[in-house]
């Protein structure tokens, strides 16, 4: 160590005097070759310091050429994404002033539907309030005029269904049925109460009145009639299968009916119209 710190020593007197001679004389040659080993080595570590550098230095530059195009291209997809932000909050907004408004609509709506259903009410109310007064003043009108005998209201009915007063004859045969079940008119007037609600096109009604005739009164001559006459109610409703049911029972029921040959017809006819919908729905 204390060799090496004399040649340095020596080198730097002999740099300082460079122009003397006598340099040459203060140093020895094996002093000289260390010194040029020194620094050879010194130039050596300086190249690797100065390539380490710059090797350093080009990565720094990269990395910052690369953070400098993602800062760039950050900043285009930020000002694209602040645009884009913006067009929907305007969208936004003008969706809020649309249901706004729409919210008005239908308050407003709301307002005048409830004001015209408070009049309506208070009409309706009028309304009621005179039929009930009339239905009563019927009534009374009615019970003031119904004759109280079997005779009188089969006659009274009849006189009303050849008027085709069809609502006044049924309720006067419905009166003689359930006064008078036991009476020899009990069956005409069920028979013609459902012949009523067949002439008002009403078949439903007209099929279950006509059921009662055979229920209930299944001696009556009008029985095979009343069968008869709700299978005709049940085509007219398009229910084939139930027409043809009451044509057969018909002819089960009452084999010397003078029915039973136009029954047998009939049910022909809707068997071979079974499949066609316009014919029949079931």
């Amino acid at each position: 160590m204390m060799q090496q710190t004399r040649i340095l020593t020596m080198a730097v007197l002999c740099a300082a005097l460079s122009a003397l001679p006598a340099c040459f004389w203060v140093t020895t040659k094996a002093e000289g070759e260390e010194i040029r080993k020194n620094i050879g080595r010194l130039d050596k570590r300086v190249k690797e310091k100065e390539e380490t550098l710059e090797s350093k230095l080009a990565k720094l530059e990269e990395v910052l050429d690369q953070a400098t195009k993602v800062l760039r291209r950050n900043s285009a997809d930020l000002g694209a994404d602040f645009q884009a932000m913006s067009t929907d909050v305007r969208n936004l907004q003008g969706l809020i002033t649309a249901a706004k408004r729409y919210t008005d609509d239908v308050r407003k709506d709301v307002r005048e539907l409830k004001k015209t259903v408070d009049n309506d009410r208070e009409v309706l109310a009028k309304r009621l309030q005179s039929m009930e007064q009339r239905l009563e003043a019927l009534e009374k009108k009615t019970a003031d005029t119904t004759p109280k005998t079997a005779k009188g209201l089969y006659n009274k009915g009849k006189t009303a269904f050849d008027s085709s007063d069809y609502a006044v004859a049924r309720s006067m045969f419905r009166l003689l049925v359930v006064r008078f079940p036991g009476h020899d008119r009990a069956d005409d007037a069920q028979y013609f109460r459902g012949e009523a609600y067949f002439r008002e096109k009403d078949y439903d009604a007209a099929i279950r009145e006509f059921q009662k005739v055979f229920d209930k009164f299944s001696k009556s001559p009008l029985a095979d009639d009343a069968l008869f006459r709700a299978g005709e109610a049940a085509e007219k409703l398009r229910r084939c299968s139930e027409a043809r049911a009451y044509y057969g029972l018909l002819r089960q029921k009452f084999p010397k009916s003078s029915l039973v040959k136009k029954s047998r017809a009939r049910d022909k006819e809707l068997k071979r119209n079974a499949k066609k919908r316009q014919k029949c729905l079931s």
